[in-house]
């Protein structure tokens, strides 16, 4: 593809014009979508505390059942499926037609409490915005890729609750390593800034679900943190390799069910309901649960926390292969904070803001392959000053580095797998 960074060129501020407005509609998309989850969360679950063992609602088993029964028949009748974000923004382009079944599925399975993100329906209609408006208006490959990027990063940049998290989101992309992409960057950081200010305008500093949601003591670098922030990236390698083997133990058992999506998808509401019931903290994205573990965590015990770990990523796992369409981040930042309570229990004198927002992101950096985007989104749920979080960072990406130099990938809808 060629890439042009020419301010002075007619055509290249035609695209910065159109990847800004492609970027406020798909803000708008995505602020609606994320609205409509929230507020139909909040009537079915009103109250995600609860985490004692078979302490979930007596009637999240028909709710999720029903729910399969329900997102069977959309895969039956309908092209709904999970579509990859991450190729979306590489290839620039991203099939219109099966999005809105597609989009009726993920609402259903994130309002019925599955173990599933929004970073995954926003990213869709995000970039299906950005390719039907492209195709519309004649626009060329170039263009057309623009508006794509341009329209997640509008998207992205208020659900994560920053625009700079989105420009490293991209700079982790496949691209071309030239000066050129600058210009796409450009048209997506003012494209991202755009998304920003409308979930801000419409929120205030509450843009998200990820916002300081965890009140943890206020916490300072010192120099040997760094060396415990590569110790708990190696230990956040086992959870990514325990995941990727539940998840493709999974999809085994599961395969033989995709040629009849009804069935597959009741059982799955069945099972997965059950598991709700049993543990309540697998129900929804995990972030009202992740405050609730990080301040009882010594309440809870470290047996407990290891069930919830252990738990969110057979829900998460179970999910993506019964046909409910939803992102892996989300779940994962919860199974992050599990871990991190655990080994502050077993080792108080790490300070718990340190070890909280380095868990919480090299766990996802060790499946998802965007290590310095996941370590931004830390700081911003530990609240840490950007020059303390070099060990977040640093956890991140050993996470990350060793997972993929092991060859340990999940390629089953979870997203991208790596990058060039």
């Amino acid at each position: 593809m060629s890439e042009s960074f020419n301010l002075r060129s007619k055509d290249y501020w035609k695209r910065l014009v159109w990847g800004m407005l492609v970027g406020l509609f798909s803000a708008i998309g995505a602020y609606i979508f994320i609205f409509v989850m929230n507020y139909g969360q909040s009537l079915i679950f009103p109250n995600l505390t609860n985490w004692a063992l078979f302490s979930g609602p007596w009637y999240v088993v028909v709710l999720m059942t029903l729910i399969g029964l329900v997102v069977g028949l959309f895969h039956r009748y309908t092209s709904a499926r999970q579509m990859d974000v991450f190729d979306a923004v590489d290839t620039g382009k991203m099939d219109p037609k099966p999005v809105p079944p597609s989009l009726l599925v993920s609402i259903l399975s994130l309002v019925g409490g599955f173990s599933l993100g929004p970073e995954v329906p926003t990213g869709m209609l995000a970039a299906a915005l950005g390719s039907w408006i492209s195709k519309k208006r004649n626009m060329d490959d170039e263009s057309s890729r623009v508006n794509v990027i341009s329209g997640v990063s509008g998207a992205y940049s208020g659900l994560f609750s920053s625009p700079f998290v989105v420009l490293l989101m991209l700079l982790e992309s496949s691209h071309l390593q030239s000066i050129a992409y600058y210009g796409t960057l450009l048209i997506a950081g003012l494209a991202a800034t755009v998304g920003f200010s409308l979930f801000y305008a419409l929120n205030g500093m509450a843009v998200s679900s990820l916002l300081n949601i965890l009140s943890l003591p206020a916490y300072h670098l010192q120099l040997w943190d760094i060396f415990i922030g590569i110790f708990l990236g190696l230990i956040a390698v086992p959870v990514a390799i325990v995941f990727v083997v539940i998840n493709r133990g999974m999809k085994r058992i599961v395969s033989p069910l995709d040629s009849k999506p009804v069935i597959r998808s009741t059982i799955g509401g069945l099972l997965l309901g059950l598991l709700a019931f049993t543990v309540p903290t697998s129900i929804g994205l995990g972030t009202t649960q992740m405050a609730v573990v990080t301040q009882q965590a010594a309440t809870i015990g470290i047996v407990l926390l290891l069930v919830f770990a252990l738990a969110k990523i057979v829900a998460l796992s179970g999910a993506l292969n019964f046909g409910f369409i939803g992102g892996p981040i989300f779940p994962l930042l919860f199974t992050g904070s599990c871990l991190g309570a655990i080994i502050h229990l077993i080792f108080p004198q790490l300070p718990l803001t340190l070890v909280m927002g380095c868990m919480i992101v090299a766990v996802p950096a060790a499946v998802v392959p965007i290590p310095l985007a996941l370590g931004a989104i830390g700081i911003i749920i530990v609240g840490v000053p950007f020059a303390d979080a070099i060990p977040i960072f640093i956890a991140a990406l050993v996470a990350f580095s060793i997972t993929h130099g092991l060859g340990v990938e999940n390629k089953n809808k979870t997203g991208k797998t790596g990058t060039t």
